[in-house]
C-alpha cells in the first residue's frame, strides 16, 4: 500500500494511504508523545474524513500547548476515550464484574462462606446503586444509604467495606487503564458493629451438654463433644475423617472444613479450613478416647477416609442438617438460645476458667484475630472472679436475714436442686441402660 505525506506543519503530520490503485484508503494524523519523544501518537481517519484528521491534530495540538504551560494534563488519547466511555458504566455492571474477578489476598478462591458473603454485599450494593452511573456516586448518596439501609448492622458494615473497594479500584489507574472517577465517595470509616449477640449466650453447662448429646441422634451426636471439647467449628466437625485421629500419640488433625464448588455449588466437599491458623494438631484427653473409639466402631465406615460423623446417607453431613439436628435437640436442655457456635465458646471460656492463659486461650481458639479471644478470655475470667468474690462475702460477711437475704439463697438452692434432679435422672437412665 503507497502513502503520501500530503501535509505537513511545524506541528504533527497527516499522511495519505493508498491502494494499489492509487485511490486513498485512509489519512494517519500523528504527532510526537509530550511524555516521551521516541514515540508517535496516532490515529487513523477514513477516506472522507481528511477535515476531521486536520481538526483533530489541531486540537491535539491545543491540548499539548497548555500541557507544556503547566494549564493541563496529557494523557495519551486512547484513555482519554476510554475515560470518556467510563463516564457511561452503570455502577451494577462494575460490581459485578468486581465480584465475577474477586480473589482472596493470597489470590487463591474464596472459601463457600467467604463467597456467599461477598455475593451478598456485591447484592446489597447493587440494589442500593445499581442503576447510577460510577462517576454519579456521590458521598452523600452513600451516606444516605448508611443512614436509611435496613440490611441490618453486620450486613451493611460488610457491604460498606465492599463498597470501598469497590469504588477504591474505580479511583485508582493502572498501566492498562485509566482512573474512572477521581476519587472514592466513601470518606467515613465502616459503620461500627454492636456486640454480637452470640457473644452475650452463657456457655453450655456440663449437664445441659449431656442433654443435648442424648437428645440428637445416635449416628451424629458426637459432633456435640467434639466443638465442646476440641473448639471446632461446625464445618470443621463435618469435615473430620477417621485418619484425623491418631490414638497412639493422642492427636487430632485439623485440617479441612466443608464447603461446595466454585460459586458455592455442586456436593459437598471438603476444602481449606476457614483460616491458615485453623489448621492445627489438638491433643486429644485420654478420658475422652474410650467414647471417642466407640462411635468410631459403631457409626464410621472403615477405611481412613470414612467420615466421623457421617450424613444418614453414608456422605459428608452437611453444615445445614447438623445445625438443625442441634437446634431440635438444645430443647431437652431448656436453652433454646444456644448456637452450635456457643460450644465452640464453651471450650474456649472452660480453657480460660480452668487455667489457661490469654495466650494459650488464643492457640486452643485457633484465632487469626488474638482480639477474639482475648475477649472471651475476659468474660470468662471476670466470671470466675465473680465467683471468688461471691465466695469471698459468704466467708467473711454473716448478712442480716432478711425476707431478700432469705429468699435469694432459697431461690439459688431451687436451681441448683433442680441441676441435681437433672443429674440423678440422667444417671437413673443410664444405669438402666447399662444392665
Amino acid at each position: 500500500m503507497a502513502r503520501k505525506k500530503e501535509h505537513r506543519s511545524e506541528w504533527g503530520t497527516i499522511i495519505t494511504r493508498r491502494n494499489a490503485r492509487g485511490e486513498v484508503t485512509s489519512y494517519q494524523a500523528r504527532y510526537t508523545n509530550p511524555l516521551d519523544p521516541r514515540k508517535r501518537v496516532q490515529r487513523n481517519f477514513k477516506p472522507d474524513q481528511k477535515l476531521r484528521a486536520a481538526n483533530w491534530l489541531e486540537s491535539e495540538h491545543e491540548l499539548v500547548r497548555r500541557f507544556e504551560l503547566g494549564q493541563a494534563q496529557w494523557t495519551h488519547p486512547s484513555q482519554r476515550e476510554q475515560a470518556a466511555q467510563a463516564r457511561d458504566v452503570l455502577f451494577k455492571d462494575y460490581a459485578q464484574d468486581y465480584f465475577d474477578h474477586y480473589h482472596a489476598p493470597d489470590g487463591s478462591e474464596l472459601s463457600t462462606a467467604s463467597y456467599r458473603k461477598k455475593q451478598e454485599c456485591v447484592r446489597h450494593l447493587i440494589a442500593a446503586f445499581g442503576t447510577k452511573r460510577l462517576t454519579d456516586l456521590s458521598t452523600s448518596d452513600v451516606d444516605a444509604w448508611l443512614n436509611t439501609s435496613t440490611i441490618g448492622p453486620y450486613a451493611l458494615h460488610r457491604s460498606y467495606q465492599t463498597l470501598k473497594a469497590i469504588m477504591k479500584q474505580a479511583a485508582t489507574a493502572t498501566p492498562e487503564a485509566p482512573a474512572l472517577i477521581e476519587h472514592s465517595p466513601c470518606i467515613h470509616a465502616s459503620p461500627k458493629l454492636p456486640r454480637s449477640r452470640q457473644a452475650t449466650i452463657p456457655p453450655a453447662t456440663m449437664q445441659e451438654l449431656e442433654a443435648i448429646y442424648q437428645a440428637m441422634p445416635d449416628y451424629s451426636r458426637i459432633a456435640v463433644y467434639l466443638s465442646a471439647v476440641f473448639g471446632l467449628r461446625i464445618g470443621e466437625v463435618c469435615a473430620l475423617q477417621r485418619q484425623d485421629f491418631d490414638f497412639t500419640r493422642l492427636v487430632l488433625h485439623v485440617r479441612h472444613s466443608v464447603g461446595r464448588g466454585p460459586g458455592d455449588t455442586g456436593q459437598l466437599l471438603l476444602k481449606a479450613t476457614k483460616t491458615d491458623t485453623s489448621n492445627a494438631d489438638l491433643p486429644i484427653p485420654q478420658a475422652f478416647v474410650p467414647m471417642l473409639q466407640e462411635h468410631l466402631k459403631a457409626y464410621c465406615k472403615p477405611g481412613p477416609e470414612a467420615m466421623v460423623v457421617p450424613a444418614a446417607s453414608g456422605g459428608i453431613m452437611s453444615t445445614g442438617t447438623l445445625r438443625q439436628q442441634f437446634d431440635q435437640a438444645k430443647q431437652a436442655a431448656h436453652r433454646p438460645d444456644l448456637h452450635f457456635h456457643t460450644l465452640r465458646a464453651t471450650a474456649i471460656t472452660a480453657a480460660a476458667q480452668t487455667g489457661a492463659s490469654p495466650k494459650e486461650t488464643q492457640r486452643f481458639g485457633r484465632h487469626a484475630d488474638p482480639e477474639i479471644s482475648l475477649a472471651l478470655y475476659q468474660r470468662a475470667t471476670d466470671d470466675g472472679e465473680r465467683r471468688v468474690a461471691d465466695n469471698v462475702f459468704k466467708a467473711i460477711v454473716s448478712p442480716p436475714r432478711t425476707r431478700e437475704v432469705v429468699k435469694a439463697e432459697r431461690d439459688q438452692a431451687a436451681k441448683e436442686l433442680e441441676a441435681l434432679q437433672q443429674l440423678l435422672a440422667a444417671l437413673d437412665e443410664e444405669l438402666a441402660g447399662l444392665q
